[in-house]
């Protein structure tokens, strides 16, 4: 009998000290979290079907471009120099002329970013043979 009785004791005892720990809201305190991130940017173009919407516009497709830089990221078209005056890209609908460098910025951002846009290149009335295109991506740091 005597052993019965440390069992229950020693149950009760349990029982009493699980009822006396401090709830949630008794509790205070502060976690800090310090994690690295890497910057990541990226463009992708997924090429449309051979259709030109007509004239000299040529429907080059869609462009996908991600990028988690804190102070945002550039995307710039580079493209032949020699280009007509009047040619320009247009980009859902809104028309960016090409520049005479050979280099344009087609989309700044001040913050990352994840966007989709239709592409189109207008060469304009006296189009040229066009020999190389690129998209490019930059991190602004």
């Amino acid at each position: 009998m005597f052993r019965s009785t440390k069992v229950i004791v020693a149950a009760t005892a349990a029982t009493v000290s699980l009822w006396a720990v401090p709830t949630a809201a008794g509790v205070s305190g502060t976690i800090y979290l310090r994690a690295h991130v890497p910057v990541y940017c990226n463009i992708d173009l997924f090429p449309a079907s051979a259709q030109a919407p007509g004239g000299n516009v040529v429907h080059l497709g869609t462009s996908q471009e991600l990028c988690n830089a804190p102070r945002g990221y550039r995307v710039v078209l580079d493209h032949p120099a020699h280009l007509p005056a009047a040619a320009a890209v247009l980009s859902d609908g809104l028309r960016i002329p090409l520049t005479e460098t050979g280099e344009t910025v087609l989309w700044d951002s001040d913050r990352p970013g994840f966007e989709r846009r239709q592409l189109e290149l207008d060469l304009g009335d006296e189009p040229a043979p066009v020999s190389r295109l690129g998209l490019r991506i930059e991190v602004k740091y």
